[in-house]
């Protein structure tokens, strides 16, 4: 079914394909997995890779996030005004991803922006390439994934950012998440910047805690 190598796989990733639908052969590609926080894959702690590992706070914009799901989350209420500062504020201080992320959905669903599926993938490369540039842990352990192996976060009810195996053993779908992880190692490794559209994250006018982000 692949007909290339993990590596080169991971060569090939970019924004333009994060929203393409996998479908990923164990035996021909060289998988490393996670589900949980506490997961691990051929000896490497894969479960901190994932956006609700609590270990790896960070600074940005003048203010302490306790992760990157915290950040992302604040996207999704990110227009200019009070409203949204009140929203995100509730989510930051949130010491869970997790239940910053529930908890936020079953509050404020109604006032998600609308627009915010158009830029949501370049917003999460955006956030995750954060964490690597400001938590020296984060991007160390990055880092020390070999480059011939694809990420792939396991999760059953996740077809976009995530990928679940079918009954023949085949993982199927988007995996943004182990996409983004990959470009970013990728970048680390080379000295290079993700190719995140920054046009597109500018003209969506995305303000964090009052505050317009210019990218």
């Amino acid at each position: 079914m692949n007909s290339i190598t993990s590596k080169q796989y991971n060569n090939s990733l970019s924004v333009a394909n994060l929203s393409r639908q996998e479908s990923l052969d164990p035996q021909s590609l060289n998988l490393l997995t996670y589900s949980g926080p506490k997961d691990t894959c051929q000896g490497v702690a894969t479960g901190r890779l994932g956006n609700m590992a609590g270990r790896f706070h960070f600074n940005l914009l003048g203010v302490k996030w306790y992760g990157t799901e915290h950040l992302y989350l604040c996207g999704e209420w990110s227009t200019e005004g009070r409203r949204s500062v009140e929203i995100q504020e509730y989510i930051r201080k949130m010491a869970s991803g997790v239940y910053a992320k529930r908890c936020s959905k079953a509050k404020y669903k109604a006032e998600i922006r609308t627009d915010f599926t158009s830029f949501r993938y370049d917003w999460m490369l955006w956030c995750v390439w954060q964490k690597c540039l400001l938590n020296r842990e984060f991007a160390m352990l990055l880092r020390s994934i070999p480059e011939d192996t694809v990420i792939v976060e396991v999760v059953k009810n996740d077809p976009v950012w995530a990928a679940y195996p079918d009954s023949e053993g085949i993982i199927r779908g988007g995996n943004a998440m182990g996409k983004i992880l990959s470009i970013c190692r990728h970048c680390l490794i080379t000295g290079t910047e993700p190719d995140i559209n920054r046009q597109l994250l500018n003209e969506a006018g995305i303000y964090i805690l009052g505050n317009r982000v210019e990218f």
